[in-house]
């Protein structure tokens, strides 16, 4: 395994640990045993288990990046259909994990921002990335007449995000995806009023 391989086989090993146990309770024997590295291999690519966390926590956020770009970017659709169709893509992956693994940002976030502020930082930081794209999205939508001119497309983007974060903590607890589900419909046909 190459040195490169190495650090992302133990970055994908602590994701998918961290997203089910939490990142307090997962310990870096855990993470090796899963990776199948040798113990030592953790210090020689991470300076801490902070180190490591935080490098999971961008790892992650760079893939949801990518299928923020690739849905909301897509110039081949209208913007209400690419919202539309990138939260339909969101919602039928936690439905895929049987509605078990929520958002491993909010997770952490719960977790995490009211013990460490480099954590809550790059946290917030995130989240700020994320409504950028919703935004940008929906002042498209706004100036192509798809939803009312009234709506603030910065304040929607914000809604949006806490509204499909908090309904995925509750399908999460739940073990259903219909409270999500009902968040999603409520936003885009109450909010951006788009009839289905």
């Amino acid at each position: 395994m190459s040195t490169k391989d190495t650090k992302t086989e133990i970055l994908k090993a602590g994701m998918g640990i961290i997203s089910r146990q939490g990142f307090n309770s997962t310990g870096i024997d855990a993470i090796l045993k899963k990776a199948d590295v040798p113990k030592g291999s953790f210090y020689h690519y991470f300076a801490s288990k902070k180190d490591f966390g935080l490098k999971v926590l961008d790892r992650f956020a760079t893939g949801i990046d990518r299928i923020f770009t690739s849905f909301l970017e897509d110039q081949s659709l209208p913007p209400i259909a690419r919202l539309r169709n990138c939260v339909e893509s969101l919602a039928a992956r936690f439905e895929d994990n049987n509605c078990s693994i929520g958002c491993l940002v909010a997770n952490m976030g719960q977790e995490l921002a009211d013990q460490d502020e480099d954590f809550r930082e790059n946290l917030a930081g995130i989240f700020k990335s994320w409504c950028t794209h919703f935004e940008n999205c929906l002042r498209e939508a706004r100036e192509r007449g798809e939803i009312p001119e009234e709506l603030s497309p910065e304040h929607t983007a914000q809604f949006f995000l806490s509204g499909f974060e908090g309904a995925l903590l509750v399908s999460k607890v739940l073990k259903s995806s219909v409270p999500l589900r009902n968040f999603i419909t409520i936003f885009f046909e109450r909010v951006l009023r788009q009839t289905p």
